[in-house]
This record gives structure tokens, C-alpha cells and sequence, in this order.
């Protein structure tokens, strides 16, 4: 399986189970293109504080396809434990936060 990577970053078999049958063919291929970048990004989201990364990585994989620095620029716009708080209540913040930054 080519998302292997992932469970070096904490995914489980169940996780990667989802990711195949919820992504589209492009969103799997990156995962498994862009691996390098991918586990850095989960690494930062763990390091962050985010404790449960693993729910956002399989709902919103397309989050992690993005360079380090852009990555890093949603945590920087928002409050530490304020962002923790929020992500651990519901997953979707995050990418509503991801969107936020984009968009501004």
C-alpha cells in the first residue's frame, strides 16, 4: 500500500482504510506522491499540540498537500490553545482555519 508512511505518523490501519475509501483517485496519488512533506506537516500538527491529528488527516487529507511554511502560517495566525481547544472539539475547524488563511 502506498500510504504506508503514514504509519510512522501515528495513522492506524483503519485510518488508512478511510483514506482510500473517502479520497478521490488525485488526493490518494498525492498522498502517496508527496510523502516527504505530508509527514512533516503531521509531525508539526503532533508536535503543535493537536492531539487528535489522526481524525483530521483522514478527514481533510488535502490539508497536508501543502508546502512547510504555508502549513505553518495557519498555526501562526491563531491562538495556541485556542486552536488546540477548538481542533480537538471538532476536526473541521481546522479546515475552516486553513481556509480562513487562504482566503486573507
Amino acid at each position: 500500500m502506498p500510504l504506508n508512511y503514514l504509519y510512522a505518523c501515528g495513522l492506524e490501519s483503519q485510518d488508512l482504510d478511510k483514506l482510500k475509501e473517502t479520497t478521490t483517485d488525485t488526493i490518494y496519488e498525492d498522498l502517496s506522491l508527496f510523502e516527504g512533506i505530508i509527514s512533516e506537516n503531521i509531525k508539526y500538527m503532533k508536535d503543535f499540540g493537536v492531539t487528535n491529528f489522526k481524525d483530521v488527516v483522514v478527514k481533510y487529507p488535502d490539508i497536508f498537500i501543502r508546502d512547510a511554511e504555508s502549513f505553518r502560517n495557519v498555526f501562526s495566525k491563531f491562538d495556541k490553545d485556542d486552536l488546540i481547544a477548538k481542533v480537538a472539539k471538532n476536526p473541521a475547524v481546522f479546515k475552516k482555519m486553513v481556509d480562513f488563511v487562504d482566503n486573507n
